[in-house]
């Protein structure tokens, strides 16, 4: 996944639009639009102006760039790869939005069920 598709995951699971956000990172509209949809790439200040506007660290936007890069084989359908890709993308620009507590919690959570999971296999 780009940094635009990043971008514009989190600025839609805040129900915040173009403009909320633009004016927030101190920027235009239709250049966010562009970084959004891949057509602009943001500069570094850019960046971190966006990163500032949902009250996250840099890091965390290549973070969830780079784990959303290249989805995991799960079939060797198309379109089941697609599925997996974007149920993903909605958890991590989900889970990027809790609080560090709530995503440690997550993460208990997650360890239970595999362990579960593990048992009944």
């Amino acid at each position: 996944m780009k940094i635009g598709q990043v971008i514009r995951n989190l600025r839609l699971a805040k129900k915040a639009t173009l403009e909320d956000i633009a004016f927030i990172a101190e920027m235009d509209a239709a250049n966010l639009s562009r970084i959004e949809r891949g057509k602009q790439n943001p500069t570094p200040e850019i960046t971190e102006k966006l990163a500032t506007a949902f009250n996250l660290p840099v890091s965390s936007l290549y973070l969830m760039a780079e784990q959303t890069a290249a989805p995991y084989q799960i079939s060797d359908s198309k379109e089941d790869v697609k599925q997996v890709t974007r149920r993903l993308e909605g958890f991590v620009t989900q889970f990027m939005l809790l609080s560090p507590s709530n995503q440690q919690l997550i993460n208990e959570f997650i360890g239970v069920m595999l362990k579960a999971q593990h048992k009944s296999e």
